[in-house]
């Protein structure tokens, strides 16, 4: 009988379904931040206005997108998408 606490001891359903909802978010604030800077330097570079229905749209798909290429691939993605930034 394998030990509770070693690693290689199945997780239970609800261990990683916390886990992927944690990732998931993460994700998703991650993207919001992403949409945000870039719906403000659009703004700033070409000094044009997003309709605000487009922007919330663009932002909440962003967001989602980011999310789950954080459920699929980890926080790695996050990093790389954050580096792209600078």
């Amino acid at each position: 009988m394998i030990p509770p606490d070693k690693p290689d001891s199945p997780k239970s359903s609800s261990e990683i379904a916390n886990k992927s909802i944690k990732r998931f978010s993460v994700g998703v604030l991650a993207g919001l931040l992403i949409a945000a800077l870039q719906w403000g330097s659009y703004i700033y570079f070409f000094d044009e206005q997003i309709p605000l229905y487009k922007g919330i749209i663009f932002c909440l798909l962003l967001s989602i997108i980011c999310g789950l290429m954080t459920l699929k691939w980890g926080y790695k993605t996050l990093e790389s998408l954050i580096q792209l930034l600078g």
